[in-house]
């Protein structure tokens, strides 16, 4: 199944064929979730903070639809 995957901060800087602006299309198997995606690209579970799936905060445990549009943030750090 194809998805629609945007990495900001430096998760996309190593990521071959991401553009920092409009992202990355990947096929992925169905019932993937976001976890099996985070691995599929290689990046360490603890550099993703903030996950969103289709505008919605979303856990590492959703399974994703078709044509699901994925970002991926760093944590979060400050005081």
């Amino acid at each position: 199944m194809e998805i629609q995957v945007r990495l900001y901060g430096m998760l996309g800087r190593d990521l071959s064929g991401h553009d920092p602006v409009k992202g990355l299309s990947l096929d992925i198997p169905e019932g993937s979730s976001v976890r099996e995606l985070i691995e599929h690209l290689k990046i360490p579970r603890k550099k993703v903070g903030i996950i969103s799936v289709d505008g919605s905060l979303a856990k590492d445990t959703r399974i994703l639809q078709p044509g699901d549009f994925v970002c991926l943030y760093r944590p979060i750090f400050g005081g």
